[in-house]
């Protein structure tokens, strides 16, 4: 995989070679991390169904940390920033910088929006690490867990809504963004 992603590997090539399909690339991934996978079947249908089994970690207990993480990614493709294990920091031109030289206010509302969703993340695992694990913030009657764990999806959500004004800023056409019965029609869900 370091290989293909290298700079002169085969996965970068495609999108470096054409900017609009490499910026709508980028963009549908970070709008359907943040609402359809993450905000809808990873969170929201655990939340519909108070459901146990639909933790994404099960077996380690470590959802909330995995959200986050998720989370920190999306804001890494935007800002084009990364830090590595060993705590080395790689950076470049990036999503933020572009968005930014077109539309300030734009720029400014993602970057407001992908905090907010960080401090909800942060809240969570707090949660996580000192009251109850996520299975138990996802169980029915568990009200104040259950809040934590939307205020994670609304800012998911809310980003992605934002993610969705950049691709008309940037002048990227049509972009669909993965979906979510759980947020899309929860009703279906049930049946």
């Amino acid at each position: 995989m370091v290989k293909q992603w290298s700079p002169e590997g085969e996965a970068p090539k495609a999108d470096l070679a054409d900017a609009k399909k490499g910026l709508s690339a980028m963009l549908t991934g970070m709008g359907s991390l943040s609402y359809g996978e993450l905000a809808g079947e990873r969170m929201k249908l655990g939340l519909l169904l108070h459901d146990p089994e639909q933790e994404h970690d099960c077996f380690s207990d470590n959802t909330y940390n995995s959200h986050l993480n998720d989370a920190i990614g999306i804001v890494e493709v935007y800002t084009g920033k990364y830090t590595r294990l060993d705590g080395t920091k790689i950076e470049g031109p990036s999503l933020h910088d572009l968005v930014a030289e077109k539309n300030p206010a734009l720029d400014k509302e993602m970057m407001g929006k992908l905090n907010h969703t960080l401090d909800a993340m942060h809240v969570m695992v707090k949660r996580g690490e000192t009251i109850e694990k996520y299975d138990q913030m996802i169980a029915e009657g568990n009200k104040e867990g259950n809040a934590v764990v939307q205020a994670a999806i609304d800012g998911l959500v809310d980003q992605a809504k934002t993610v969705q004004r950049i691709v008309t800023a940037l002048d990227l056409g049509k972009i669909e963004l993965e979906g979510s019965d759980s947020l899309d029609k929860p009703s279906a869900v049930f049946k």
